[in-house]
């Protein structure tokens, strides 16, 4: 028994050693801070985002390469004040390996280095060529399939296998792989700063618990992203993670008589708060005036400006805490199904973001086949001035936050674990630690398992996941 009590104090004594000799009180790469997001440097970053989709399409690749070139779509972006791109993907882009000028026509005047590409290839030039342009890097894992949006970021339903690349199952493994995939393949690339792990889960999905009619733990966003930050962060620790709200907790505690969008709810987070490190979290709404959906709160005799209201409630709230970088919204501003009413919805939510001080965001989208919202392009691919306009006002003129001071050294608050359980588990246990200084810790080794997921509770206590590779 004695020998026993022995073993099990010197592994415990050699898991802590290990663990407080790795701590890492500065973050790795992009981090956030009050709201704010700042590059591996330290200095305030703002994200004049614009999203240019097709390589989640059939096509797999950027829309309109029959007419554009593929470069020339990126010089353009940049000329026009965008400094970053949000990039959506779907596993066919990884996957499918028909060449891309077989999945739809392109000119291959304009774009010769594309063909008999496969998408994967053509991801890979597209990125590497953005990089080099200047352009931030945000990849958005759009959803399974090329075929439609889907509600979960898994297929288990064998009615809708066909959606899938491979016409199996897509579990939440596979998503996760594909995820850490692209963070590890694009991590040599500099301006490459986050994951957008999964665009607007809606239907069956819930935050966490408190539906009673929806109790399906598969189906909860908290848990899901949660896992597939960890599993991204192991990958690429320099990134950030946008997270996507859901359309409805139905617990109770929520109001849920608010007109939302999907990927726009993130009241859940009040009471039950993401556990992705503080400073790798970005909150990313989505939401949309009346050219793509009709919301009860647009016929209100107050409109627009009960709005306000529903955006603070859904997600301004978290403003001063974490960044909230809106991941989509636009609309045909005048010219779409909801005439002129739309253009007032896009006017009102500018003057929200400026009166947040909201300054960063991503609007949908470069080219102009977008049905509902156009594009930053019209039909004829002239630049929509009234539009860029819009933005140029919600981006105002910005000022960046000095860089963080580099911190003296502290030798008294050197940091130690005096204890930690569980005492042993597989890859992906969750451990809570207790101890000394670890305030602004952000990462851990174990073993010879490295970066793993630090969630700081106080001072005196953490909680980490076990990383792949971790020994005792």
């Amino acid at each position: 028994m004695m020998m026993t009590r022995l073993h099990q104090t010197l592994r415990a004594l050699a898991f802590a050693l290990l663990t407080t000799a790795a701590f890492q009180a500065t973050a790795v790469g992009y981090t956030a801070r009050g709201g704010k997001i700042f590059d591996a440097g330290g200095t305030e970053i703002q994200l004049r985002g614009i999203s240019h989709y097709g390589f989640n399409a059939t096509i797999l690749q950027p829309q309109y390469l029959w007419s554009m070139g593929w470069k020339q779509q990126i010089a353009q972006m940049k000329s026009l004040g965008f400094n970053a791109i949000r990039v959506p993907f779907v596993p066919d882009t990884l996957y499918n390996t028909t060449p891309v000028n077989a999945l739809s026509y392109i000119d291959a005047n304009l774009n010769p280095e594309l063909i008999g590409k496969t998408p994967l290839q053509v991801l890979d030039l597209w990125m590497a060529e953005a990089d080099r342009q200047g352009m931030y890097l945000l990849m958005d894992f759009h959803s399974v399939s090329m075929v439609r949006q889907y509600p979960t970021w898994y297929v288990s339903n064998p009615v809708d296998f066909n959606l899938i690349y491979n016409k199996q199952a897509y579990t939440p493994e596979n998503w996760t792989r594909d995820l850490a995939f692209v963070a590890r393949r694009y991590a040599h690339l500099p301006h490459f700063f986050a994951i957008d792990i999964y665009n607007e889960p809606n239907g069956i999905v819930r935050w966490s618990t408190g539906d009673p009619n929806a109790t399906n733990p598969a189906n909860f966003w908290k848990a899901a992203a949660e896992t597939a930050s960890a599993v991204v962060l192991a990958a690429n620790p320099n990134l950030m993670i946008f997270v996507q709200g859901i359309n409805g907790n139905f617990d109770g505690i929520e109001n849920t008589n608010i007109a939302m969008n999907w990927g726009e709810d993130f009241q859940p987070q009040a009471y039950q708060p993401l556990n992705i490190p503080l400073d790798k979290l970005v909150l990313t709404p989505h939401t949309y005036g009346p050219d793509v959906y009709q919301k009860s709160s647009f016929t209100a005799a107050n409109f627009p400006a009960n709005l306000v209201a529903d955006w603070e409630k859904l997600f301004g709230q978290f403003a001063s805490k974490h960044p909230v970088v809106v991941g989509e919204w636009g609309g045909r501003y005048g010219n779409g199904t909801g005439g002129q009413q739309d253009m007032v919805w896009q006017n009102a939510f500018v003057d929200y973001l400026i009166s947040k001080g909201i300054r960063s965001s991503f609007y949908w989208c470069y080219t102009p086949n977008s049905g509902d919202t156009g594009g930053i392009l019209d039909d004829a691919l002239n630049v929509r001035q009234d539009k860029m306009a819009l933005l140029q006002r919600h981006w105002g003129a910005f000022v960046a936050a000095p860089a963080t001071p580099t911190l003296p050294a502290q030798p008294d608050r050197q940091q130690a674990v005096t204890s930690f359980t569980p005492s042993s588990g597989p890859v992906g246990s969750v451990v809570t630690m207790t101890g000394t200084a670890f305030a602004g810790t952000t990462k851990a080794w174990v073993g010879v398992g490295k970066h793993a997921a630090v969630k700081v509770i106080s001072d005196t206590q953490i909680r980490l996941i076990v990383p792949a590779g971790a020994s005792t």
